[in-house]
């Protein structure tokens, strides 16, 4: 009879687990967990998490707020955009220059960033109306281009050629005053709510829509899909995680520099989003843990490449390059193949028995 009851028990625990598990969050909330983790013990032990890892993680939490948006944009609605960077650039200077002049709570920062920033997705996305492919390419790299290029003309704005500096770190409700440990808490919180909020694009009608737009435009008007309003939208969307984003980089470094806004960053979070292979939140994650955080966070504590700096990139350019070639759909897809593979192993073992 115990016997019966515990096994009954043990069957209960791995359905409930199985319950939780299968839950669209729990592989985020298990990932920040970690993150907290590893964050902890950087602030309160000597040496087993160091300041290079501990900022690693944060620059790659920031630039992962942007390939979401980007994810959505070029997976999800099938546009394409070289502007990411002048956009986290602009989001980068506004929110500094808000904490410099008032030092409000954050949200206050956040309000004002997303305010400007679907202003400007609007006019994009109007832009974009009648561009497709490699114009639309285009015409976003020379907007990123004109924004950089203002970004350096001596204002007060920006800062000019030398940045915007000495911008203080950012509090919370208005008197709870983070810095530069506990703004890493910041950073994970407002990167778990786009992911969030993501997904519910995602799944919702508007996800939907915006899918059926980047397999056939003309078959989404028959549909009944509103082109103008999902082609803005997404622009809307991709602006906004991309300035959210700028306004996390200043936040957690201080300061603003026009050389962090050129192209390369713009074409390393695109190879990020493009790695991930889906607009789901995972594939992201994966992507910009490759193109960031392995160079931040491992190559540049290597004796080697700390020597040859140009090296590390010349690794990092062919590990993207083998995963393209050996998982063409990205690495959620080859996750997946993985996973499958390894589910008909365990049946066929079974089966066998």
């Amino acid at each position: 009879m115990d016997n019966n009851y515990r096994e009954l028990e043990q069957q209960y625990k791995l359905r409930y687990f199985k319950r939780i598990s299968s839950h669209p969050l729990f592989t985020y909330v298990a990932l920040s967990l970690v993150l907290i983790v590893i964050q902890l013990l950087f602030m309160f032990t000597d040496g087993i998490v160091s300041l290079t890892v501990s900022k690693a993680l944060s620059l790659t939490m920031v630039y992962t707020t942007a390939a979401l948006g980007l994810g959505i944009l070029l997976n999800l609605a099938g546009l394409s955009s070289l502007g990411t960077a002048g956009f986290v650039g602009l989001g980068a200077y506004l929110a500094g220059n808000i904490l410099k002049s008032f030092s409000p709570p954050f949200i206050v920062v956040l309000l004002g960033v997303i305010v400007t920033a679907i202003v400007l997705g609007v006019v994009i996305g109007f832009i974009s109306l009648r561009i497709r492919g490699l114009h639309l390419l285009i015409i976003t790299l020379a907007f990123a281009n004109i924004l950089n290029e203002l970004f350096k003309t001596p204002n007060n704005f920006t800062g000019g050629p030398t940045g915007l500096s000495r911008v203080p770190f950012p509090a919370l409700l208005g008197f709870i005053q983070l810095n530069r440990e506990t703004v890493f808490f910041l950073v994970l919180a407002v990167l778990f709510v786009l992911i969030v909020i993501t997904l519910n694009i995602i799944n919702s009608p508007t996800g939907r829509a915006l899918l059926a737009m980047s397999s056939s435009e003309s078959l989404a008007q028959a549909m009944g899909i509103q082109i103008l309003k999902y082609r803005v939208l997404a622009f809307v969307i991709a602006t906004t995680y991309a300035m959210i984003s700028g306004a996390l980089f200043v936040s957690t470094q201080n300061s603003a520099s026009p050389s962090s806004w050129g192209l390369m960053l713009s074409l390393n979070i695109l190879a990020a989003v493009i790695l991930g292979g889906t607009a789901e939140p995972a594939g992201v994650i994966m992507g910009s843990f490759v193109v960031f955080c392995l160079d931040l966070a491992i190559l540049k504590n290597i004796a080697f490449f700390q020597k040859y700096t140009a090296a590390s990139t010349i690794f990092s350019g062919l590990l993207i390059l083998l995963i393209v070639l050996k998982y063409p759909g990205g690495l959620m897809k080859g996750l997946r193949n993985i996973k499958s593979g390894v589910e008909k192993l365990v049946a066929n073992r079974r089966d066998s028995k």
